[in-house]
């Protein structure tokens, strides 16, 4: 092989970080010792003598000698050239070195300075020419793979056996490996990231179409006759070649790959309108982004799989923009101009959970076409292949053309590129899937078209994971989770539909919808996380996405069992309302995590109505449990809900004062009642248990927490009237032993205080609300006056367990105990030990919300651009 180098000196351009690499030290001995003479203003350090960097110079040298002619030897084939490049170096060398004695002794003669620069870029040329030629060597050997690669690709083009297929794919096997290496070391040394990509790209076509290449291959041999055969192998045979050629295009750097701009043009005209405040446009511009901003509204808005409401508030949102447009153009204030900001927002809002509709709904029964495909084409049925094929192609296109208007809202460059990239391998993959089939159709009993089946379709269903992968890096993760709790929502409904009319079938097929969208939850809020450095926010949400996956585990457990009952013992009664309670814990805790995950991010990147939803939703599961627990019992407590709905501005901020007053007051019952160890000190775990509940029903009352439905609160209260009997009676004894004393006389009062606050709670969570039929003003009366009672009695409630918790540990610790009884003490008194905090914080309070960034790299500096700062 003869290497042929056209050397142009003004021809700079280093294609390689190894050349880069290896001219760095030699620039900065040559610019080290330009700059020893000069004085600076400040001294930092111990510099080198002139006449050390002289000699390290004069090393460096000698050792780019060295390797030139190493190189030299080792390739004949380019010899001479490196020959005739050592020479250059060892006499170019020799002047410099030479410059560099003559200037130290003299560093302020300018005609000397003169002449070391001179000869130092006369140096640096030679180094160069001998660095690009070595790296012109590496590209000859790359380019030598891609020709033995492309030679057993025309053998194995012409192969008519088995036994020469199998000795010809074993030669394009070792050869193609090879080839992989060498392009991944030539990647990893490109300057050029868009040549990377590119070779990237290759190798990953050359690597996965290899074994493809075998099976197409085997079934062509084998079926010759059939048509699809001879069109799969040619196919693969073709990408093959393509990736193979692109490799060695490449490495030659005369490859030009497909340029423009990657970011979607939908999403780009958005962008303009949301800051129009900060640009200056004309009308006419305008008045044309408007109208693609439309186009491409109604196209995305357009397809099925987008909901009604969702096109009616995205069509609603065009028509603003329009309106707010023009009143821009009529007043010119920049309020209209922030007004048309705020629309447009709010569109692209609509649009993005738009899309991510169709995400949901297209990606969503991946495997469904692909399956009835694959089955028809097992049973031989050809008439029912063609069917599925329609069906699998349509679902194809439907694939594609939402991964393109994904791209079309998205900013992110290097997202689209990969979303772009992916489509259109699944769309060259999805011919090769479906004429597999029909050669499997055809030859049923064909163990070789078998085969080829089982690797295609594995290979489709890997290829719309990737594309999937791919589509949710540059989709928001906020607008996804909201469309998936809306879904969720749905399939719990229809599931509450399915059980009650006993219909196993449909049951079994919303449980699987449910299954695969929470699991969709989970794994794509844990990759979000990833992009995170860890932190309370990361592990907060982490912990709700394990608590999803427990109570989706156990949903799934009742759910068969529950299948299993109705196929089996159809007249059997079902536990309607345990299923209600386990379902609804599922959409909790699909809340909880889209909860989580919302709780870094600004005011303003939260959409408004579903804040407005996190606030005053109330789930249709909750409503169905709530009528048909309480269809004749709505108690006082559902009109505080209903009635703080309605209620002004005034009585909503009484109410608010009540809380605050009850958050003081737990500040002061954490303080005093926490400390306490739970260990031996049933007063205590009696005490915290009350709290915890006291805290669950004033958080219902601000529509928060638990407790959803009126039956919860009366349990509730009465949780709170047992546990309460459970601390008189323990509180009493300890009093019994207490000799007559102020503290006794106290701790009984406190005693009375807590049964009296616990029945009055008892009564307003159970009493009847009269004014039910009553007008609207005696509705909202009753609400605001049963919501400040409740807070109130609890304060006055956890007010007077911590006086007793006090005072029971100064009766049992303070005096000597009196009685028959007295051999062990009834609680043990113990401080909790404190929790252990690092020594060394783990994060900063700023990086709470902190993404991880990428940290800047040194950027190395061009030899010429080095020496160009020294004047002649």
């Amino acid at each position: 092989m003869s290497v042929k180098v056209e050397w142009n000196p003004k021809d700079w351009e280093v294609k390689s970080k190894a050349v880069e690499k290896q001219l760095e030290p030699l620039v900065i001995h040559v610019t080290t010792l330009m700059n020893s003479e000069k004085s600076p203003k400040k001294r930092s350090g111990k510099s080198k003598k002139s006449t050390v960097l002289v000699s390290v110079l004069e090393k460096a040298i000698a050792n780019f000698i060295q390797k030139g002619q190493q190189i030299a030897d080792e390739n004949p084939q380019v010899a001479q050239e490196m020959s005739t490049v050592i020479e250059e170096i060892r006499s170019s060398g020799k002047v410099m070195i030479d410059a560099s004695r003559d200037f130290v002794i003299n560093p302020c003669n300018t005609t000397q300075r003169s002449e070391l620069i001179k000869s130092a870029r006369a140096l640096l040329t030679s180094v160069t020419r001998l660095l690009i030629l070595a790296d012109m060597i590496d590209v000859q050997i790359l380019l030598k793979s891609t020709q033995s690669v492309e030679a057993d690709l025309e053998k194995l083009r012409v192969v008519k056996s088995h036994p020469e297929l199998e000795k010809a794919f074993k030669n394009f096997k070792l050869n193609a490996g090879n080839l992989l290496q060498q392009a991944a070391k030539r990647q990893h040394d490109l300057r050029d990231p868009q040549m990377q990509d590119d070779l990237a790209a290759a190798r990953a076509i050359l690597k996965k179409t290899s074994t493809m290449l075998l099976s197409a291959t085997k079934v062509h041999i084998s079926h010759s006759q059939i048509v699809e055969a001879r069109e799969n192998r040619e196919e693969i045979l073709r990408q093959v070649c393509q990736a193979v050629t692109t490799i060695s295009k490449v490495a030659k750097g005369d490859f030009e790959s497909e340029s423009g701009n990657n970011v979607g043009k939908l999403a780009w005209n958005l962008e303009k309108f949301q800051q129009i405040d900060k640009c200056v446009s004309d009308k006419i511009t305008l008045e044309e982004q408007l109208d693609e901003i439309i186009k491409g509204a109604q196209l995305i808005s357009g397809t099925e799989s987008v909901r009604n409401e969702r096109k009616e508030k995205i069509l609603a949102g065009c028509q603003a923009i329009r309106e707010a447009l023009q009143g821009l153009f009529t007043k010119m204030d920049p309020k209209e101009a922030s007004k048309l900001g705020h629309k447009t927002k709010t569109l692209k809002r609509q649009l993005c959970k738009a899309v991510a509709d169709q995400i949901t709904t297209v990606f969503h029964p991946t495997h469904d076409p692909l399956l009835s495909l694959y089955n028809a084409a097992k049973t031989g049925d050809l008439a029912q292949v063609e069917v599925c094929t329609s069906a699998f192609t349509q679902h194809c296109s439907k694939l594609i053309e939402v991964a393109h208007q994904v791209c079309e809202l998205s900013t992110n460059e290097d997202g689209v590129k990969m979303v772009r990239h992916a489509a259109s391998l699944l769309e060259n993959l999805q011919p090769q899937v479906v004429n597999s089939a029909r050669i499997l159709a055809q030859q049923p009993q064909s163990v070789d078209a078998l085969e080829n089946m089982d690797m295609f379709k594995n290979e489709w269903l890997n290829q719309v994971k990737i594309l999937l992968e791919a589509v949710d890096d540059v989709t928001t993760v906020d607008d996804v989770l909201s469309v998936l709790e809306n879904y969720i929502l749905d399939d719990m409904n229809q599931c509450l539909g399915a059980l009650h009319d006993r219909n196993p079938g449909e049951l079994c097929e919303i449980v699987a919808n449910i299954q695969n969208r929470t699991k969709r939850i989970c794994e794509m809020v844990a990759s979000e996380m990833d992009n995170y450095e860890p932190c309370l926010y990361t592990r907060k949400v982490l912990q709700a996405v394990k608590v999803l996956n427990e109570r989706v585990k156990d949903f799934e457990t009742k759910t068969e069992a529950i299948i299993q009952v109705m196929r089996d013992r159809p007249e059997e009664e079902l536990d309607e309302n345990d299923f209600i309670d386990t379902t609804r814990l599922i959409y909790d805790g699909v809340r909880e995590v889209r909860r989580a995950v919302l709780m870094n991010r600004a005011d303003e990147d939260l959409d408004p109505e579903e804040v407005e939803i996190e606030e005053n939703y109330t789930t249709d599961i909750t409503r169905t449990q709530t009528v048909e627990e309480n269809s004749d019992d709505m108690g006082g407590i559902n009109v505080v809900r209903q009635a703080i709905n309605t209620l002004p501005e005034k009585d909503k901020r009484k109410i608010m004062q009540q809380v605050e007053n009850f958050q003081s007051e737990k500040l002061t019952f954490d303080q005093e009642v926490t400390k306490w160890d739970d260990a031996g000190n049933d007063i205590v775990v009696l005490a915290k248990y009350m709290g915890m509940i006291m805290i669950q029903m004033t958080d219902f009352v601000r529509q928060k927490g638990p407790l959803k439905t009126t039956t919860d609160v009366i349990n509730a209260a009465k949780k709170i009237s047992e546990t309460g009997n459970k601390l008189d009676k323990l509180t009493r004894q300890i009093a019994e032993q207490c000799p007559e004393s102020t503290t006794k006389k106290d701790l009984l009062a406190y005693l009375e205080r807590v049964a009296l606050y616990s029945h009055q709670i008892n009564i307003i969570a159970k009493v009847k609300a009269d004014v039910q039929s009553a007008n609207n003003e005696e509705l909202i009366l009753a609400g605001v006056e049963s919501a400040t009672s409740l807070i109130e009695n609890a304060k006055n409630l956890m007010n007077a367990v911590v006086l007793t918790v006090k005072a029971s540990y100064v009766a049992t610790t303070k005096y000597t105990r009196t009685g028959t009884n007295i051999q062990s003490p009834i609680v043990v008194w113990k401080m909790k030990i404190p929790e252990k905090k690092p020594l060394v914080r783990l994060e900063k309070p700023k990086e709470v919300r902190a993404v991880v960034r990428k940290g800047s790299q040194r950027v190395p500096q061009h030899p010429i651009k080095a020496l160009a700062e020294f004047e002649l």
